[in-house]
């Protein structure tokens, strides 16, 4: 295993959202199109978001800079460092307008070291459905693959047939990690899941996702040990 921090995709319509709208009221935003000619780098003075139209609208000095409306954009936002490229957009008189983006790059920023386990490791997380939790019914519980852990949040692979089970419980207990159960649940809330998967943990003819949990709380501390061994 090792200890990295990286840059992650995510199409959660949620995050993305989130992201723009934070970024909106910092400074430092650009635009990006490259040419022969090289980069043509244009900042952003400031945008909005039109929640009716579902769109962005970046304001720009076109008196200094230029765009060309054959190319695609490039944006960066200084929150998170968020990237993503948008090929279809209008452009009025120092105007973008373009719709929500469905996938950006955004910077991991965990305050606790992140631990990623290598393809041949087989961790294993189990989680619970908080509306159900207490109940019998084992149907609530799912046992899932760990691709990396820190003390505040949980990466996972989980199956496209299991895509309903989250989304109808953003809130989840996490009731153990591989063979060692908690005496009391951790509850997680889902933050992000998207299909931007590391190929070695691919499996045949079988659709997966990568999902990203950030914990409230704190994992038993010999249980959590025992996990990164």
């Amino acid at each position: 295993m090792n200890i990295s921090e990286q840059y992650r995709s995510s199409m959660e319509y949620r995050e993305i959202l989130r992201i723009l709208q934070r970024s909106s009221a910092t400074s430092g935003n650009l635009v990006w199109q490259s040419s022969v000619l090289g980069k043509n780098i244009v900042p952003i003075q400031y945008f909005e978001i039109d929640f009716i139209a579902r769109e962005v609208v970046i304001k720009f000095d076109d008196e200094t800079f230029s765009i060309d409306p054959d190319s695609p954009l490039y944006i960066k936002l200084s929150y998170r460092d968020t990237v993503f490229k948008i090929s279809d957009f209008r452009k009025n008189t120092g105007a973008l307008h373009f719709t929500f983006p469905e996938l950006v790059k955004t910077q991991e920023l965990r305050k606790n070291p992140r631990i990623t386990f290598k393809r041949e490791q087989e961790k294993f997380v189990t989680l619970k459905s908080s509306l159900n939790f207490g109940a019998k019914d084992l149907g609530s519980e799912l046992k899932v693959r760990a691709f990396d852990i820190s003390e505040t949040g949980l990466g996972l692979i989980i199956s496209e047939q299991n895509r309903s089970f989250l989304k109808n419980n953003r809130i989840l207990w996490i009731t153990g990690l591989q063979n060692d159960f908690f005496e009391a649940p951790v509850v997680a809330e889902v933050i992000y899941m998207n299909t931007d998967v590391d190929p070695g943990f691919q499996i045949k003819k079988q659709k997966i996702l990568k999902v990203g949990l950030k914990i409230s709380g704190n994992f038993p501390e010999d249980i959590f040990s025992h996990f990164i061994q």
